[in-house]
């Protein structure tokens, strides 16, 4: 069984517009009410809330709130199954602690898991998406798939525009990876000027980073500036409970610019989308080369520096790796992760001699050994395919949870 997603562009209606919104603010509302039992469940008997029992009484809560009876039902299902896997992820220490859902974030969601079809454009017909209780809503289908559809999840950005993610089994058996073989390696190290560096049996390939975050600054600094400048009131009110509530009002003019800002950060967040497609296909689509090192980056770390968090995730290395990995898979290609202490910049790729102090600003260096100049980014991608090589035993020893051993040299 393989698991294919497909993303369209939604043109709703009037009245379809109303009743997304709608599933928009139960979907949240039944999120939120999780988080808050589940809470309320831990503190007074020290144990976790079963998902299956707040599923029952879903059925009681629609007696006391009939608003929840206008949406689809399993779209309420759904939003617990997400608040319950939040709180798994959260005890597994995989993320942080789940937080409430708020309305006045702009982007809005909800997952509808049965009954919807994909209606694809005929001869003077129109593409759509039927979805339960809002029905069919008119949709660009730019791509035909064969297949079940098993979820759609519908989104609206902030900058307005909606969007349905279509989860599809096309039932196709998966391809069983190639034999790990050196001479069809290729490594891959990631920077910021050089976006990544390519070193295979071919030679070495340099891909610079297009920076489309650093080209629209301008456009940015403009528009940030003009909606701070826009009237937006915030005020704080009590409840029944005593609890203070925040409201906030905005005017037309700050929600006219504000809509204006996150559609250019959504050319930016496209374009820098595009660009990831289109340079991991061209490397998926490499016959010389079946298996690619990257390495296992502490990307949360890195962007911390404030010196280079902007330029790290301008080209947007996680997003980078994610596309390549689900695409090698698919094509019967491997996909090999280096340790994380693996000291890739520091290693001459000649004799493995290993240099202690190799500053950030070193692009170029020369190793005392043997005396080969190397350049940073390319002495990485090369140990980064020499990983394959190693034992075992020296790749456990770079492993995530502990820095290695001390040693002169690494034989390759």
């Amino acid at each position: 069984m393989s698991i294919v997603s497909y993303q369209f562009r939604i043109y709703p209606n009037t009245s379809q517009r109303q009743s997304l919104i709608d599933h928009f603010g139960c979907a949240r509302w039944v999120y939120n009410r999780y988080l808050s039992e589940a809470h309320d469940c831990y503190e007074a008997t020290g144990k976790a809330m079963r998902r299956n029992d707040f599923i029952v009484r879903l059925v009681h809560l629609k007696k006391d709130y009939p608003w929840l009876k206008e949406v689809n039902s399993q779209s309420l299902q759904m939003a617990a199954r997400n608040a319950d896997r939040a709180f798994v992820n959260f005890f597994e220490k995989r993320a942080k602690r789940p937080r409430f859902k708020s309305k006045h974030t702009c982007r809005q969601s909800f997952q509808c898991p049965q009954h919807c079809k994909v209606l694809f454009p005929e001869i003077g017909t129109k593409g759509h998406i039927v979805l339960p209780k809002i029905g069919a809503v008119k949709a660009i289908l730019h791509r035909r798939f064969n297949g079940t559809v098993k979820t759609v999840t519908v989104v609206r950005e902030p900058s307005g525009k909606y969007y349905a993610s279509v989860l599809v089994d096309n039932g196709l058996v998966a391809l069983a990876p190639d034999i790990i073989d050196f001479e069809h390696t290729a490594g891959i190290d990631a920077g910021i000027k050089t976006a990544f560096t390519v070193v295979s049996q071919n030679g070495t390939e340099k891909i610079d980073s297009p920076s489309f975050l650093k080209k629209s600054s301008e456009q940015l600094k403009k528009q940030q500036k003009r909606l701070s400048r826009c009237k937006r009131t915030v005020t704080f009110k009590e409840n029944e409970k005593g609890e203070k509530i925040k409201e906030v009002s905005v005017s037309k003019r700050y929600e006219k610019v504000r809509q204006e800002l996150a559609r250019t950060h959504e050319r930016i967040r496209h374009r820098r989308k595009d660009w990831i497609n289109q340079v991991t296909r061209r490397l998926v689509n490499d016959s010389q080369v079946t298996t690619y090192v990257i390495e296992d980056l502490n990307l949360k770390g890195m962007v911390k520096n404030h010196h280079l968090a902007r330029a790290i995730s301008d080209v947007g290395i996680g997003n980078f790796y994610r596309a390549l990995r689900y695409k090698l898979e698919a094509a019967g290609k491997n996909l090999v992760v280096a340790g994380r202490w693996f000291p890739s910049s520091k290693l001459c790729p000649e004799c493995g001699t290993k240099k202690e102090s190799l500053t950030l600003r070193e692009r170029q260096w020369s190793c005392a050994h043997c005396g080969h100049e190397h350049d940073r980014d390319e002495a990485a991608a090369k140990n980064l395919r020499h990983w394959v090589k190693l034992t075992e035993i020296e790749k456990h020893r770079y492993g995530r949870n502990g820095r290695a051993l001390e040693r002169e040299a690494i034989p390759f």
